[in-house]
C-alpha cells in the first residue's frame, strides 16, 4: 500500500470516553495504515473479496486497538477477530449484526413509502398509544423496547451478556466510535486519491518533455 502523510483532527468532541477525540483519530488512523499494509491490500494477486475482506478486518481490528480493553465492545471485537480465520478465499457471509442493520435500513424506507397521513384529531390519541398512555398501551411499550434492546445486543460486540443500563453506554461508545472510523477511513481515501492524481501528473509531465 502506498504511504501517505495523513493527519487527522485533533480537534473534536471527545464524545464517549474519547471515541471521537482527536488522539483517538490519530491512533485509529496509524493502526489503520500497519494494518493495511501488514493485510497486503496492495497485492495485485489478491482479489476483491479478499480484500475486501482484509480492508474490514483491517478497519476493525484498528478500532479496537485504538480504544483500548475500556469498553465490552472493544475486547468482544478484538476476541472476535482472534477467532476468525486471516483471509477468506470465498465472500464471506454476512454477520448477525450486518444483516440485522441491513433489515433495520429496509424496514425504516419501506415506513417512510407507506406511513399513511393521520388526521389531526387522531394525533393525540396516537401520540398516547405509542408510550404508553392507555389500555394496554404499557405491555406495547415494554414489549418494543425489548424488541430493540434485542437488536442492540445484535449489533454490538459483547452485546449479548450487557444488561439494558450497561448496553445504553456501550451502544453510545460503540457508535462514537465507529463515526470516528468512518471520518479516518475517508479521509485515508481521499489523501491517496490526491497522491494518486499527483503521481499521474508528475508522470504526464515528464511525457510532455
Amino acid at each position: 500500500m502506498p504511504s501517505a502523510r495523513v493527519q487527522a483532527g485533533g480537534g473534536g468532541n471527545g464524545g464517549a470516553g474519547g471515541g471521537g477525540s482527536g488522539r483517538f483519530k490519530r491512533a485509529l488512523l496509524r493502526n489503520l495504515i500497519l494494518g493495511l499494509r501488514k493485510g497486503g491490500v496492495a497485492s495485485g494477486e489478491m482479489g476483491f473479496h479478499e480484500r475486501k475482506s482484509a480492508i474490514k478486518r483491517a478497519a476493525d481490528a484498528a478500532l479496537a486497538a485504538a480504544r483500548g480493553a475500556a469498553p465490552c465492545w472493544s475486547r468482544s471485537l478484538a476476541a472476535e477477530l482472534a477467532q476468525a480465520p486471516q483471509q477468506h478465499r470465498s465472500p464471506p457471509s454476512p454477520s448477525p449484526r450486518k444483516m440485522i442493520c441491513r433489515k433495520i435500513v429496509r424496514r425504516s424506507l419501506i415506513r417512510r413509502r407507506r406511513r399513511p397521513i393521520r388526521p389531526a384529531n387522531n394525533t393525540t390519541a396516537a401520540t398516547t398509544k405509542a408510550y404508553g398512555g392507555g389500555g394496554g398501551g404499557g405491555g406495547v411499550a415494554r414489549a418494543m423496547v425489548r424488541k430493540r434492546a434485542s437488536v442492540l445486543k445484535e449489533i454490538v460486540p459483547g452485546g449479548k451478556a450487557l444488561d439494558m443500563c450497561a448496553l445504553l453506554g456501550e451502544t453510545l461508545d460503540y457508535a462514537v466510535s465507529l463515526k470516528a472510523q468512518v471520518d479516518v477511513m475517508q479521509l485515508l481515501v481521499r489523501t491517496l486519491q490526491e497522491q494518486k492524481l499527483k503521481n499521474s501528473v508528475v508522470v504526464l509531465k515528464k511525457k510532455m518533455q
